[in-house]
């Protein structure tokens, strides 16, 4: 399977932290979080991935280039409207290589172990899919998280302010055309987000969550106080091995 990772927009969030340096390179166990994601990703048999760049994506470039364990699995793709909404970057990432079959796609600042990916990547259903965790008192920031409402496994409304959800987006989603196709759509008439796709594929029903594994860690981070909580539970939430050295250290 192949995956897809969106790394192109700012981060702005985490500035007083990163210097404005992308988020995704912050020092996370041995090596950064990207790299601790293309980890877990390889980890649970994507064979390719494709990280979709724009704000300072050279350094992202720079960064991959020099993991040894990684680099040779990785393609770049260039979203030069990137300012613009999340959605245009993944049409970038799965108009670069395909949707069919199906592939995973990720965010760059969601840390999530490759068991629970590795779940989602061999489910049987024909559906698009959402990793969620139910276990809603668990979720660190739940005020900034994205909620997902189920009916049994079909996702029937995700946003950040809705009510009545059962579950939190955990950031990874397993993909096909029609999420392409729906994106496409929503993009012509200026709806730019993910979650608005989403939810062109809940109403013709082909929206799915899949429960993140009770004994898994994960989270998103997107706030200062996120990467103080990640740093803080590195132990927890780092996979086993370096593969953020990089090549000749």
């Amino acid at each position: 399977m192949e995956a897809i990772v969106i790394a192109a927009g700012r981060g702005s969030r985490l500035w007083e932290r990163t210097q404005q340096v992308p988020k995704t390179l912050l020092p996370f166990g041995d090596g950064t979080i990207l790299s601790q994601i293309l980890g877990n990703l390889r980890d649970a048999g994507a064979r390719r991935v494709r990280i979709v760049v724009g704000f300072r994506g050279d350094e992202i470039q720079r960064h991959v280039e020099r993991l040894a364990e990684i680099r040779d699995l990785v393609s770049f793709v260039a979203n030069p409207e990137w300012e613009r909404g999340n959605a245009l970057s993944v049409l970038a990432g799965g108009r670069s290589g395909g949707a069919d079959p199906p592939v995973l796609l990720s965010m760059c600042d969601h840390i999530v172990p490759a068991r629970a990916i590795e779940i989602l990547a061999r489910h049987r259903s024909g559906c698009n899919l959402l990793l969620v965790d139910p276990d809603i008192p668990g979720v660190f920031d739940l005020d900034d998280a994205t909620k997902v409402e189920l009916e049994g496994a079909r996702i029937v409304a995700i946003g950040k302010e809705i009510e009545g959800y059962h579950a939190i987006d955990c950031g990874v989603f397993r993909i096909d055309e029609r999420m392409l196709v729906a994106m496409e759509r929503n993009i012509a008439a200026g709806r730019e987000s993910i979650s608005e796709s989403v939810r062109s594929l809940i109403e013709d029903d082909a929206m799915e969550g899949v429960p993140i594994p009770k004994d898994c860690s994960w989270i998103d981070v997107d706030t200062p106080e996120a990467y103080r909580h990640a740093l803080e539970h590195v132990g927890t939430l780092a996979r086993p091995g370096s593969t953020g050295r990089p090549a000749g250290s």
